[in-house]
């Protein structure tokens, strides 16, 4: 375990627990709503078994709702949740009854892994009662956990990246699966005052029912199943915790990693350039307060990140590679700003792209209506040159307040200074949800730099949706212009002005010839492009008919037909170049998948038509295979022929992937993936161990290798030879965590 020090501020300390069990009166029962935990002075065991008596003195929340299949119909299989707490934890068990117990799907012990392929659990805990943003903890039916922030009741993959430190054990027998959770009240950040109450949500997944049930209802109309988990505006209450024990908590992560690395600068010499790591840091999180948290990192080392997946790029605009690293995802989206994907005012990955990232801080929270949050990072080519002459500034502001109940408004402000240079940005926006799933949004940033004179450094979107569980409604504008580049954001296209239109209609229908279908879903997209000078770039128009099956099953047709102006060429590969001009294209496709949760699943697609005054073709396909608890396969090819009259416009693209998932326990997994484009010719291989050594704290071991394998004509250093190496490294790293 990590180790803990406490101060006793003596014998009134610990006679506190017995003072304040004698202050705090019987827990009234739950109700549809609301819930109150209950004190103890005599903390459960956290191994699934729930025969304390502490567990017996608790009455259960009861009755969850379905979201899915089934909306607003109580769940099928019966479950029961009890609330506890000390001075130090809140504690949950759960028992999670189910009357076919051998067919309870357990299998994944990767922690932050996929445990939506397993009946799991949820906790969503509103501390601020701000009805926007929350804390996630899942856990499936091994107990393996992951965990969550939900900012502005937006849930998406970046969301999970937060990793908090809390215990949970479990029982599965013939009844069904029992759980008990520990959550430290040090992993929470929450308002000032002896007698606090929470926003609460339990929900509950029945993995081969595809059934989720949910307290307090939350319905369809608030999103999917699963983004109803992030509608924090209709959590329920968790009333009684008084006296909570506070104090400024610090946390130390230091690390040492040692490694080699050795690399062929040019791949037409045998010569190779080999370097040797010895290093340490250290990251430091210090509880300033209970709202407040500061974040420090010193040599910071992200050797253990996982690899990018392979993208080809067949167009035009830049590729989008999502942020992985940890220290930047934790409460990143207090941090989101603008178009996602698209038009960020700013994206983490630009910090230490091509330096390391010498020493930084972030300071986030929440004071009252108000919440956000600063990132300081000093880049550079070596320690030796921290705040010198060659090193570079990365600092990011971010606030944002409730001005009425599920409306707020923020700005945000970026800086990167270097020694002869600068690129400052300052954007403010507005959001306001009304109705259920409806919201009005909207945004603006400008960019100054070493020429500020120039025009065209504004961005700004406005958007509306209007949205319930069958249909929908979407509006948007975007503008971008000419020179809009923020150094510390992501611009995939400028010089433009975007409309933008959906339309869609999702029936729950029940059809005697298809029984297995669910749900229909009929949806039309449409964008029109302009340059800032108001000519046309591109339009664009989508019609999809999609059917999603009683369990995770879904079939998906779509047609589509795009024009697009060229002003100046481009080159689709180095040795095809698409000349200047109109080009317009009518395509369509078909796409499956089967539900992930089996042991066997997969998804195929394919789509054909017009490209580039020629005809582009693609095929698609994955499979998993679940082998058991301990092994688990994946496998994808993306296959694209393309044929434009252009010279060397007939070719074909293609990537390949390959990753193996091996468990020996929650503690102790190790993944691989290996990949391949035609475009690189190179086969890259990622291979990386991780062992929970105490919780919170790791020891990596990380292999990479990369080979180049020849084309017909290419220069190689010997003939003889069909592949390359291109890079190799292997590094150790070990981290330990330091709770004070």
């Amino acid at each position: 375990m990590p180790l803990t020090l406490r101060a006793l501020a003596g014998t009134g300390l610990l006679a506190a627990p017995a003072v304040l069990a004698q202050a705090i009166p019987a827990a009234p029962p739950p109700t549809a709503r609301e819930a109150t935990a209950v004190y103890t002075d005599d903390a459960p065991r956290i191994d699934g078994h729930i025969d304390e008596e502490l567990w017996q003195r608790v009455a259960p929340v009861t009755g969850l709702i379905q979201v899915w299949p089934d909306d607003g119909a109580p769940e099928t299989e019966r479950t029961e949740v009890r609330i506890a707490y000390d001075r130090d934890h809140l504690y949950f068990a759960f028992s999670c009854y189910d009357r076919e117990a051998g067919l309870i799907r357990a299998q994944n012990l990767e922690r932050g892994g996929r445990n939506d392929r397993d009946d799991h659990v949820y906790i969503a805990l509103d501390t601020y009662r701000d009805g926007r943003n929350a804390y996630l903890f899942e856990m499936n039916a091994l107990g393996t956990q992951d965990d969550a922030t939900i900012t502005d009741e937006a849930l998406n993959t970046e969301s999970f990246s937060w990793d908090a430190v809390f215990r949970s054990e479990t029982v599965i027998d013939e009844r069904g699966w029992f759980m008990e959770v520990a959550i430290p009240f040090r992993q929470l950040r929450f308002p000032e005052g002896e007698d606090l109450a929470f926003g609460l949500m339990l929900s509950r997944m029945v993995n081969r029912k595809n059934e989720r049930g949910i307290w307090p209802r939350i319905g369809l109309e608030f999103g999917n199943s699963f983004t109803a988990l992030a509608a924090v505006s209709q959590y329920g209450v968790l009333r009684g915790l008084r006296g909570i024990r506070r104090g400024h908590n610090i946390e130390i992560k230091p690390y040492v990693i040692t490694g080699v690395q050795r690399t062929r600068p040019d791949l037409t010499l045998a010569d190779t350039d080999t370097d040797f790591t010895r290093d340490l840091g250290v990251d430091v999180k210090y509880g300033l307060s209970s709202t407040l948290t500061l974040d420090l990192t010193v040599n910071t080392d992200f050797a253990q990140v996982e690899a990018d997946n392979v993208q080809l790029d067949l167009s035009r605009f830049s590729l989008f590679f999502p942020e992985k690293r940890e220290f930047f995802l934790e409460r990143s989206g207090l941090f989101d700003h603008g178009n996602l994907r698209s038009t960020q005012t700013f994206f983490s990955r630009r910090i230490g792209l091509t330096e390391q990232i010498l020493a930084g801080l972030r300071l986030t929270g929440q004071l009252g209506r108000f919440s956000g949050g600063v990132l300081n990072i000093e880049t550079g080519p070596g320690m030796a040159e921290l705040f010198g002459s060659a090193s570079t500034n990365n600092t990011v502001a971010r606030i944002q307040t409730d001005v009425l109940p599920r409306v707020s408004v923020g700005l945000i402000g970026t800086n990167l200074e270097a020694d002869s240079t600068y690129n400052r940005a300052l954007g403010l926006d507005a959001e306001a949800r009304f109705w259920s799933n409806s919201m009005a949004t909207g945004w603006v940033t400008r960019v100054w730099d070493a020429d500020s004179l120039r025009d065209g450094q504004a961005a700004g979107h406005v958007g509306l949706r209007l949205q319930n569980d069958r249909a929908g409604a979407l509006a948007t504008f975007t503008s971008v212009g000419t020179d809009y580049a923020p150094a510390l954001g992501f611009v995939r296209r400028r010089d433009m002005r975007e409309f933008g239109g959906r339309l869609h209609f999702s029936p729950m229908v029940r059809i005697a010839a298809l029984p297995f279908v669910r749900r229909f879903i009929l949806q039309g997209d449409a964008n029109y492009i302009t340059g800032q000078d108001g000519e046309r770039q591109t339009t664009y128009g989508r019609a999809l008919l999609r059917a999603d099956f009683n369990q995770r099953d879904l079939l998906q047709l779509h047609v589509e037909r795009e024009s697009e102006r060229l002003e100046e060429p481009f080159a689709i590969r180095p040795d095809a170049i698409v000349p200047a001009g109109d080009y317009a294209s009518i395509r369509a496709g078909l796409q499956g998948a089967t539900d992930s949760s089996r042991p066997l699943s997969g998804s195929a697609g394919a789509s054909t038509g017009g490209f580039f005054g020629g005809r582009r073709s693609d095929l698609s396909a994955s499979m998993s295979w679940r082998q058991s608890r301990h092994l688990v396969l994946d496998a994808g090819v993306n296959h694209s022929i393309i044929d434009i009259p252009v010279d060397n416009g007939a070719f074909d693209a293609t990537a390949l992937s390959f990753s193996a998932l091996g468990a020996i326990s929650r503690d102790l997994f190790a993944r691989a993936l290996v990949q391949y484009d035609s475009f690189s010719r190179d086969v890259q291989a990622n291979v990386r161990v991780n062992w929970i050594h105490t919780p919170g704290s790791d020891l990596f071991v990380v292999f990479n290798t990369a080979h180049h394998f020849y084309g017909v004509g290419e220069d190689r250093f010997d003939p003889r030879l069909s592949s390359t190496l291109v890079s190799q490294l292997a590094v150790v790293k070990v981290t330990y965590l330091v709770m004070l």
